[in-house]
């Protein structure tokens, strides 16, 4: 119950006790003055007409049954008893016989029956002597009517409870007005600290006037601004340490280190990188140029160079470019077709033609290009495919002009089939029962089993023709290439919800679908997403929606406007590859989002860089301050897991945790 009603509750309970304790003591004692007036009343008509009887002469024989004197007194009496108030007036001789009676039937006018019995007066019987000298000879009693007494106390009673009443209404109308506007203040604080919860530290621009409340606004918004600092400081200083071991300074691109870190994790990871190409660019030339003019103007050609080559691999998602050691700038393109390479050194060549100076010597700045295509193979390296390119690199500087050359870093001709096959199934279309499941196990690093809900990834395969199962790598670039990725998605999410209704939570627990960019962003697969989970809110539960962060930085709004949305169905959020792009992490705090799943390159050699494992925990601590829960994955032994678990990391996945199944 709110506050404000339960003020209010208790408030009117209080008047309606004041009401009627208050009503009940004007009866009573108007009641009591009534009855003493009456009983004043009843003695002082007794013995008035008891000194008029004395003193008029007729009192001698009275007692005797004199008939005169028995009617002057009957006229004396019936005189008084006219004008009213009198019940009974009785004139009685020493030894009880009645001389004189005046009697009147009790009735009131103008007053419930209910009431008179509710509050009965008392109508008290006074007497007086009527003295023959030192004789006494009669006796006068008299008792007043009530009828006048109900009437006055019934016209009290009703005008005290109209009285009372009126005053408790316009308290009470007073007391709301006064509560609203003393309390309103709450509902503000209210929702200032689920704007907190929420990552969004808003101000209170107007403190309450009442002194608690005043005092407790003002501290809610110094702790909001001490908790957006907190955050900010640790934002920033996480960013500041990333940078400093994995961003160049000069160019602002990721460094040789997180470049070879990157690939060699992409290597390995033939789900996420089967196919692409790797390429390095280096400005020949260089040395001289910058001996010439200077080393600000050596730094401004290295920025030109990288402005350049971002601005070419805009087209190509998921691509990487770093600064390597000297001029030399590195480039990973996943998923590029070897048939498109040609095209594609032509470009890049030709991209950088604004650095190229005249007239061409031997020491005049030009770019050349040293570019492999690899194919996923056991036993392949980040060193062996930088042999590689050097090798491409030494053929395309003999040419003394600008120019690349291509070089096959691996021969995978079992592979060959399989693209075939593929490609021939999403362009027909994607049969649903060519499309299976499989099940990887995340497992909680600082909670018991019972309590981590976090338990799988749905890791999605293709049946191939001869009954083996197609991983994921081999087929998402061909799909998206001819556009069938929503298709896709849409029949994974159809297959682990029937799986979830039907045979219960995976692993009991929750599952998280991978939605491609190209959904995630598409109000109608949104829309389509929403009907689904919420028609079976209970199986939406066990759903976590994972979007990578490459998705998520290049399309802030749309993907915001998507979480916001499918979080009314119940599902929860996850960004799936956390860290792998160099976007600062301080958009964290605009997205809501239950988990993050750092990217795999972060966890490859995690025991042996310090650099990583401070990075690590100081995501992790950004994370459960705003709220975040953080899974790792590509957990292989043993002694990483035991890493992730000291540095606070939430939840594992990898081949130590479990193989997909």
């Amino acid at each position: 119950m709110k506050l404000s009603r339960l003020l209010v509750s208790l408030i009117s309970l209080l008047w309606v006790l004041v009401f009627f304790a208050t009503l009940a003591i004007v009866i009573d004692s108007t009641k009591d003055y009534l009855q003493k007036a009456m009983e004043s009343h009843a003695q002082d008509t007794a013995t008035s007409l008891g000194l008029s009887i004395t003193h008029s002469g007729h009192v001698k024989d009275l007692y005797r049954g004199s008939v005169k004197d028995r009617d002057t007194v009957e006229r004396m009496t019936a005189a008084i008893f006219d004008r009213g108030y009198y019940r009974e007036i009785l004139v009685k001789s020493m030894d009880g016989k009645e001389l004189v009676a005046k009697r009147v039937e009790q009735a009131v006018e103008g007053v419930p029956g209910w009431f008179i019995d509710a509050f009965p007066l008392a109508t008290p019987r006074m007497n007086a002597i009527i003295m023959d000298g030192w004789r006494q000879a009669a006796v006068i009693e008299v008792v007043s009517h009530p009828g006048h007494a109900y009437a006055e106390l019934w016209r009290v009673s009703v005008r005290s409870a109209w009285v009372l009443l009126i005053v408790a209404i316009v308290s009470l109308v007073v007391v709301l007005v006064v509560l609203r506007l003393a309390l309103r203040p709450l509902d503000d604080m209210e929702a200032q600290a689920i704007n907190i919860s929420k990552r969004q530290f808003t101000i209170l621009p107007r403190l309450p006037w009442a002194r608690e409340l005043h005092r407790v606004a003002n501290a809610m918004n110094n702790m909001c601004l001490a908790v957006e600092r907190m955050l900010t400081e640790q934002t920033d200083l996480a960013e500041k340490m990333r940078k400093k071991a994995y961003v160049d300074a000069v160019t602002g691109l990721m460094n040789r280190n997180d470049f070879s870190e990157q690939v060699t994790h992409l290597i390995g990871a033939p789900t996420k990188f089967p196919s692409g190409a790797l390429v390095v660019v280096r400005v020949r030339g260089f040395a001289a140029y910058n001996e010439k003019n200077g080393r600000v103007e050596g730094d401004a050609l290295l920025k030109r160079t990288a402005q350049l080559l971002a601005k070419m691999l805009e087209k190509h998602e998921r691509s990487i470019l770093a600064k390597l050691d000297g001029p030399e700038f590195g480039m990973l393109v996943p998923d590029i077709p070897a048939a498109d390479l040609p095209k594609f050194g032509d470009e890049l060549i030709g991209a950088l033609a604004e650095i190229e100076e005249f007239p061409r010597t031997d020491q005049s700045v030009m770019a050349h290009a040293g570019i492999v295509h690899y194919k996923h193979y056991e036993g392949a390296s980040f060193g062996k495919l930088m042999a590689a390119v050097s090798s491409a690199m030494a053929v395309a500087q003999g040419r003394g002009v600008p120019a690349w050359h291509l070089q096959e870093a691996e021969k995978a001709d079992e592979t060959q089939a399989i693209y075939i096959e593929i490609n021939g199934m999403f362009k027909v279309g994607l049969p649903s029962e060519r499309v299976v499941l499989q099940y990887q196990p995340v497992r909680p690093c600082q909670v018991a089993e019972a309590a981590w809900d976090y338990r799988s990834e749905a890791c999605v395969r293709i049946l191939g023709s001869d009954g083996t199962l197609i991983r994921a790598g081999l087929f998402i670039a061909t799909a998206k290439r001819l556009g069938a990725l929503q298709l896709l998605d849409r029949v994974v999410v159809e297959k682990v919800l029937q799986h979830i209704a039907t045979q219960g939570p995976v692993r009991g627990g929750a599952t998280a679908i991978n939605v491609s960019l190209e959904s995630i962003i598409d109000p109608v697969f949104v829309e389509w997403l929403h009907g689904k989970l919420a028609a079976q809110r209970e199986v939406a539960r066990h759903v976590i929606l994972e979007v990578a962060e490459h998705s998520v930085t290049g399309h802030l709004d749309a993907v915001k406007a998507a979480f916001s949305r499918l979080r009314e169905t119940g599902a929860r959020l996850s960004i799936d590859r956390f860290g792998q792009s160099t976007a600062s992490v301080g958009y964290l705090r605009s997205l809501e989002v239950d988990y993050i799943k750092l990217d795999g390159g972060y966890t490859r050699g995690l025991a042996e860089s310090t650099d990583r494992q401070f990075f690590v925990q100081a995501l992790v601590g950004i994370a459960h301050g705003l709220g975040i829960q953080v899974v790792t994955e590509y957990i292989e032994n043993e002694r990483e897991f035991e890493m992730v678990k000291s540095l606070m990391v939430d939840g594992a996945q990898g081949y130590y945790i479990g193989r997909p199944e």
